[in-house]
């Protein structure tokens, strides 16, 4: 009985520590917008498709009039800090956050705080790439040619306070340990 109750435990705490470590997963439409949730801060994000064929300035203006807000640097560099890419984690990011339609990139233009409203940052990871990389007053808001050419594939970064999804691991081994005492208690008493 106490070897089940330790491998149950064990097992318990693997699946916690694993859901503990997820950092993006999918949320639920905004809207028309697809969003994903940042686990770590519960923010939920635009996916980086949502937007083709618009300038920038044109997607925050969207974004916002369905309750988003244009990320600064900093909200990016928080998002982006828990996304480590090692082998096969782009893909992951792409199946949930979305990616460009031309090539293998996942990029978005940022508010990067300049005096210049017109201009911003972009972050972004192309499929090969180990780190996300920031540039910062590398877009002209106005200008971008979304419709085509080479940056028609650009998005926002933008965002809204949400609920985290995912349990505390603490909540999840607290609720398995007590299931496990259930059941060996009821296993007891039919013994």
């Amino acid at each position: 009985m106490k070897r089940t109750l330790t491998t149950l435990t064990c097992l318990l705490l693997a699946a916690t520590a694993s859901t503990a470590q997820a950092a993006v997963v999918n949320a639920a439409n905004v809207g028309v917008f697809t969003t994903f949730q940042d686990t770590n801060t519960g923010r939920i994000w635009l996916d980086m498709n949502n937007f083709f064929n618009q300038t920038p300035d044109s997607m925050v203006a969207s974004a916002s009039a369905a309750g988003f807000t244009f990320a600064t640097k900093s909200d990016v560099q928080a998002l982006l800090s828990s996304l480590p890419l090692g082998s096969g984690d782009w893909a992951t990011y792409k199946s949930i956050m979305g990616d460009a339609p031309n090539r293998e990139l996942i990029w978005g233009a940022y508010d990067d705080g300049d005096s210049d409203p017109t201009l911003a940052g972009w972050a972004y990871a192309y499929d090969s790439g180990t780190d996300w990389s920031f540039n910062d007053s590398s877009t002209n808001m106005n200008s971008v040619p979304n419709g085509g050419g080479s940056d028609a594939d650009m998005n926002i970064w933008a965002y809204q306070t949400g609920t985290i999804s995912v349990p505390e691991p603490g909540s999840l081994a607290l609720m398995g340990l007590g299931l496990a005492g259930l059941g060996a208690l009821r296993r007891r008493k039919y013994a």
